[in-house]
């Protein structure tokens, strides 16, 4: 077996376990759910899930960050199933795991499915109540599919608990970080919480280069970690970014005005070739969907502790906030 399954090897051997594919919708679900902790549905509707069952969390396109792309997050057991009133019922999550990073609709169109032909596109290939039974191959084939998705089996069973824990507390917009939750295995989960939020919200995509490659990506913080408990977990609080870029930024080289266009400090002007590479992006505005962007709050943060000499011109455009 996949040594990347091993947190599910009993489920996966034993007979009549189901494979499912659940919708979720994330913070501000309307339906009762909790990510990771607990889903619910209308046996009504849909009644094939039972205790023991496995699942992977699917959120649809119309709930993604991502505009027109759905993604897969994470994976869990349906431990037991209770009644709530009615046909509704709650299922119990366990075993539950957040990828290292989402799978993007894009990197699944020549993704095998066994459980459907889907044919030329997407559409109606998914129930529309949000639950998809699927086969033992598709859900062993989703976790491997690429390296990354699943982690070691013993950082598994060490850190997910932490990763979970992060997750539903930036769901519920709790960003907060203490420190004495900064050793390296918690600050670790923390930090792969905010940095796969982060990451979404600008498509994976850096916001200056445009890049694409997920191994090319970083998030990172604009108020630094040490500096701000409160906002460690703040999508707000970051950037996605490729490597110089955000080498650039966390040293002070870059930073960006109120209306999100990139400056560049004298500083970064003494080293010709680092010029050379930052000059393509001065005053370009940043690539960021309107209700992503990042807190002006933390961005004047920015510019007045990080960023370093600037000459009189940047002082003008601080001092209005624009280039314009």
């Amino acid at each position: 077996m996949n040594k990347n399954l091993e947190l599910y090897r009993d489920e996966l051997e034993m007979q009549g376990t189901n494979f499912f594919i659940l919708d979720t919708k994330g913070k501000g679900s309307a339906y009762g759910d909790v990510d990771f902790e607990a889903y619910c549905w209308d046996i009504d509707h849909y009644n094939q899930v039972k205790d023991g069952d496995l699942f992977i969390y699917r959120r649809q396109q119309k709930a993604s960050e991502i505009k027109g792309q759905f993604y897969f997050f994470g994976a869990g057991k349906i431990s037991k199933i209770q009644s709530i009133e009615g046909k509704r019922v709650k299922g119990i999550i366990s075993k539950a795991f957040i990828f290292d990073e989402p799978l993007l609709q894009e990197e699944l169109e020549d993704f095998k499915w066994e459980f459907r032909n889907r044919g030329k596109n997407w559409e109606h290939f998914f129930n529309q109540y949000g639950m998809n039974k699927i086969t033992k191959n598709d859900f062993i084939h989703l976790l491997s599919f690429k390296p990354g998705v699943l982690q070691e089996p013993k950082e598994i069973s060490s850190g997910m608990d932490e990763e979970v824990k992060f997750y539903q507390r930036q769901e519920g917009g709790n960003y907060r970080v203490e420190d004495q939750e900064g050793s390296s295995k918690t600050r670790g989960a923390a930090q792969k919480v905010f940095a796969n939020q982060v990451k979404l919200e600008y498509g994976f995509q850096c916001a200056v280069t445009g890049i694409k490659t997920k191994e090319l990506l970083v998030a990172s913080h604009i108020v630094p970690w040490s500096e701000d408990k409160d906002n460690r977990l703040n999508p707000r609080n970051g950037i996605c970014l490729s490597p110089l870029i955000d080498k650039a930024f966390d040293k002070g080289f870059i930073s960006f005005t109120d209306d999100l266009k990139l400056i560049v400090s004298d500083s970064a002007k003494t080293d010709a070739a680092l010029y050379e590479s930052l000059r393509p992006y001065e005053g370009k505005r940043l690539n960021v969907r309107k209700e992503f962007e990042p807190d002006r709050d933390f961005l004047t943060w920015h510019r007045t502790h990080l960023l370093l000499k600037y000459n009189d011109g940047v002082n003008k455009i601080l001092s209005k906030g624009s280039f314009d």
